[in-house]
């Protein structure tokens, strides 16, 4: 890590603070791992060289915007995610390891058998999370396509997806029309029939619902 932050070359993200001390004094990014509820912490990260911080996916858009105006006074920008499974947690086993009867260190990389996450189901057998080697991630696909204007009036500029197994491409251009006021091609749901998407979060509710605009 300390190597890394001394290539003053590259964009560092952090996801665990234990990446923050060879990071201070220089430009890096906070990841959504890293939990910012409020401007006090906003405010300590960017005194130590946070200029963008991607916030966790469960704050509301009211929070968000509280953030995104705080940021504007110690120049560090907000990002939000809006598409894609949602990171929840990371734990200390590999869930992708551990179902193949397989050890942490010597996992053989099996994630990448599941490109989209390996999903998990209640006892019910209803989809529930999906997980990712160490990473426990939402079931359905956030999608905040149409709240991306609303985003941009509170002063957010910097949008995230995250890639899912599925034509990207299309989904980028989606978004991108999405960010430049133009009606996007087609609905998420259309592109993307297969897919159960939410929203709730963004106002406060369950972040596993879907919300009319």
């Amino acid at each position: 890590m300390r190597e890394l932050a001394a290539d003053r070359t590259l964009t560092i993200e952090a996801n665990d603070v234990s990446a923050l001390p060879p990071l201070h004094g220089r430009n890096h990014v906070i990841g959504p791992y890293i939990s910012v509820y409020n401007e006090e912490t906003l405010q300590y990260l960017a005194q130590h060289g946070a200029r963008r911080i991607c916030l966790s996916p469960e704050l509301p858009f009211s929070a968000a915007r509280t953030l995104a105006a705080e940021g504007r006074r110690h120049k560090a920008e907000i990002e939000v995610q809006v598409f894609g499974r949602m990171p929840l947690a990371l734990s200390a086993r590999c869930y992708h390891a551990r179902a193949h009867k397989l050890t942490k260190d010597n996992c053989r990389f099996v994630c990448a058998k599941d490109p989209d996450g390996l999903r998990l189901c209640t006892l019910d057998d209803q989809p529930f999370l999906a997980v990712n080697g160490i990473q426990t991630l939402s079931d359905s696909y956030l999608d905040l396509a149409e709240k991306i204007g609303e985003m941009k009036a509170a002063g957010i500029r910097h949008f995230r997806l995250s890639p899912q197994d599925c034509d990207m491409v299309r989904i980028a251009h989606h978004y991108r029309n999405a960010a430049d006021g133009r009606e996007p091609l087609k609905k998420i749901e259309t592109l993307l029939p297969q897919i159960r998407f939410s929203n709730g979060y963004y106002d406060g509710h369950e972040g596993h619902r879907r919300l009319s605009p």
